[in-house]
C-alpha cells in the first residue's frame, strides 16, 4: 500500500502535530492515503510559511500504515560517516 508524507528540502518530515520532526518515530509522522490530501495539507502549511520548501513523498507502508522508506532512509543517514576532513577549494 501506498502511503503520502511530506518532506522539507533539509530532510525534516512532517508530524501529526504539524511539527517537523526527524522521523525517526514513524508513529509520529503525518501520512495520508491520497496524494490530494497530502497536497491540501502541503498548500496549508505554505500558506503559513511562503519560504517553505516541502514536497510530497510516497512511500510503502508497513501492516500498521506507517511510512517504511522513511525509517530506511534516516538509517541510512545514521550509518553514512561523516566526512569532516575536507577542506572546501572555493
Amino acid at each position: 500500500m501506498k502511503i503520502f508524507i511530506i518532506k522539507s528540502h533539509d530532510g525534516s518530515i512532517l508530524g501529526k502535530d504539524l511539527e517537523w520532526t526527524d522521523g525517526t518515530n514513524a508513529n509520529l509522522i503525518f501520512t495520508a492515503q491520497h496524494r490530494d490530501i497530502a497536497l491540501n495539507q502541503l498548500i496549508e502549511l505554505n500558506a503559513k510559511n511562503i519560504h517553505l520548501r516541502a514536497e510530497i513523498v510516497a512511500c510503502d507502508a508497513d501492516k500498521k500504515g506507517r511510512p517504511t522508506l522513511v525509517l530506511d532512509d534516516t538509517a541510512r543517514l545514521s550509518e553514512a560517516p561523516a566526512n569532516t576532513d575536507q577542506v572546501s577549494a572555493a
